[in-house]
């Protein structure tokens, strides 16, 4: 065999090699655990806050390295309406309403681009969908990785205005919400074991 051949394929392998171990290194994480998703907001006479625990929904591509995430190939985060709850039932149904439940019954979180991974901080860029309007949303992420399990943290301001939604109001409009809320997450993403 010619020298040029030899290292010619001395080449392809390495480079088959080390795209073979690039695929290794990015895993499926699901969803598992309790994840706690967080809306907080004001009105005219409290503060307030609705969590979702149940019925969350997601998936996650991520390329690790040395026990640190190098990469987020993708991520998907369903919330339904539904699931978020105040402990009072009369603000569910005016938060329900507001989010036009009927029609669009699930909050929607896809990742779109990781622009940069430092230590345990992940910035990040997403769309964020609510009652059928969608916005890129960026925001820092922390995360904590664990065995086969992933956990990430974070809060990010939002508005009702931001999605074509008016604030909710109760009793013949004498209660107002504000306009600005917070969402805050944590959720635990495990590994998916290929049997």
């Amino acid at each position: 065999m010619k020298r040029s051949n030899l290292i010619g394929n001395l080449i392809l392998m390495g480079l088959l090699l080390f795209l073979g171990l690039q695929v290794q290194a990015q895993q499926t994480f699901k969803l598992s655990g309790v994840p706690e998703i967080k809306v907080s907001g004001t009105s005219t006479i409290h503060d307030w806050h609705m969590v979702a625990k149940d019925g969350i929904k997601g998936q996650a591509s991520v390329s690790l390295e040395n026990n640190k995430i190098s990469g987020i190939q993708s991520l998907v985060l369903e919330v339904p309406v539904k699931s978020l709850k105040s402990g009072k039932s009369s603000m569910d149904k005016n938060a329900y309403e507001a989010l036009v439940m009927e029609k669009f019954p699930v909050i929607r979180f896809q990742l779109l681009e990781v622009n940069q991974i430092t230590g345990d901080l992940i910035k990040a860029k997403g769309k964020l969908t609510i009652s059928g309007t969608s916005r890129d949303i960026t925001m820092d992420v922390r995360y904590k990785l664990t065995g086969n399990t992933v956990q990430f943290t974070g809060t990010h301001p939002i508005k009702f205005t931001q999605f074509s939604l008016d604030p909710p109001t109760a009793v013949f409009n004498t209660i107002k919400t504000g306009d600005e809320l917070n969402i805050s997450f944590n959720t635990t993403f495990s590994q998916e074991i290929n049997p």
